[in-house]
């Protein structure tokens, strides 16, 4: 944090972001969210001081990404146990006693099942029943999980490498914080790579060393996408340049991107390609560290920058431009808007009225008590569009999902 705090006034109540310095060190994913939109990028990454202690902007996570993170998560775990005790293939008899020491697959994935429950706790974006139905879902697709672990695991090329060290007992979290070291032969887990020349560094999920052949390999639990080959070429990148983690300087032979049911190889750039992506790289560094620093981030409103996007409540550009057209549109089967809060019209049903006090829809809530008043400005994320023959204006229906949030003008 710098000596004077860079704030940025998003005029939602308890919205006040205190902007964070541009990190030491990008990656892939927090290059490709700040060229996507500067201010979602610094938005999420910013410190909300008056509505919790945590860090970012809360998220509001859906059961894929969850999902997707406990697979990711288990498989981890199990990678790095495996690579650490130096087995030569996860389907040999001391990969079967590796997985006992941890406490079985099923265990595994239970345990990263619940470490991705915790921040649910104290995520103010979550009411108690959402929370509770996240819960229930994730919960029931241990089976499933484990099955994709299984998966993953019986495709995976092992070189056998001495012992690094020893087992962590069920429940503990495999990191790879310590000192940074030279790899030798065989396969490593979770190896972080860093281009400080550069200030770049990215999370390869293993690395197989074997004489001069070198794979990198990256696990998917998602659908296929082009930039997942852009990834590994950055990978590649990163591993010929990591002085500490590759000092000889051996190149990336092999580059893999692993999905659930198949694999894809992808090219590995020449030694004219690499100075290309290099020289790209830091010019892209460049102009995301002067966004991430500035006390105006750029906003890029469009349709399809901001469909989805976790903090755009929070963005003045969005409801300037984007939000007043989506909602006007009777294809939509979901919408945002601003307004404010009218006269009840029933027992869950209000009237929201424009900047000039008109009434311009009715709005029907699954509760009595839906988190605001008579008089507030809300922006309201997600609503429904429906229609009624006895009512001739627009209405929309608030759901489980939908969000409300209360506008400073109003408190």
């Amino acid at each position: 944090m710098t000596a004077t705090a860079r704030t940025f006034e998003t005029g939602v109540a308890r919205g006040r972001a205190v902007l964070a310095d541009p990190p030491e060190h990008w990656s892939y994913s927090t290059l490709k969210d700040i060229a996507v939109c500067p201010l979602r990028y610094c938005l999420e990454h910013a410190n909300y001081p008056d509505l919790w202690s945590g860090y970012g902007y809360p998220s509001l996570p859906s059961l894929a990404s969850l999902f997707g993170n406990v697979v990711h998560g288990a498989l981890e775990a199990i990678l790095k146990a495996l690579a650490n005790a130096g087995v030569a293939s996860p389907r040999t008899a001391e990969a079967s006693e590796v997985l006992v020491t941890l406490g079985g697959l099923r265990a595994v994935v239970e345990d990263e099942t619940a470490r991705q429950l915790v921040p649910l706790e104290t995520n103010p974006r979550l009411s108690a029943d959402r929370k509770r139905r996240l819960q229930r879902q994730l919960r029931e697709r241990t089976h499933d999980a484990r099955a994709q672990v299984q998966t993953y695991l019986s495709r995976t090329r092992f070189v056998r490498g001495a012992p690094r060290a020893a087992v962590a007992p069920t429940g503990q979290r495999h990191t790879s914080k310590g000192d940074r070291r030279a790899l030798a032969a065989g396969s490593h887990a979770e190896v972080r790579l860093v281009a400080d020349s550069l200030r770049l560094h990215g999370r390869v999920d293993l690395l197989t060393i074997e004489d001069a052949r070198v794979e990198i390999v990256d696990f998917k639990t998602g659908a296929e996408s082009p930039s997942h080959a852009d990834q590994l070429h950055l990978y590649a990148l990163l591993w010929n340049a990591d002085d500490k983690s590759n000092p000889g300087h051996l190149r990336a032979t092999t580059l893999t991107a692993a999905y659930r049911d198949h694999e894809v190889s992808v090219d590995v750039p020449g030694r004219s390609e690499f100075a290309g992506l290099a020289a790209k790289l830091k010019a892209e560094i460049n102009h995301a560290s002067q966004e991430a620093g500035s006390d105006s981030p750029s906003a890029n409103p469009s349709a399809d920058t901001c469909n989805g996007c976790s903090v755009r409540h929070l963005c003045p550009a969005y409801w300037e431009s984007v939000a007043p057209a989506k909602s006007s549109s009777p294809d939509d089967d979901w919408f945002d808007l601003e307004a404010v809060i009218g006269e009840k019209n029933g027992q869950r049903s209000w009237w929201l009225l424009d900047g000039d006090g008109r009434q311009q829809m009715l709005l029907r809530a699954a509760t009595m008590e839906p988190g605001f008043k008579v008089g507030d400005r809300v922006r309201l994320l997600g609503l429904r569009p429906e229609s009624d023959p006895e009512v001739p204006s627009p209405i929309g229906s608030m759901v489980v999902t939908t969000e409300v949030f209360v506008l400073e003008s109003s408190t």
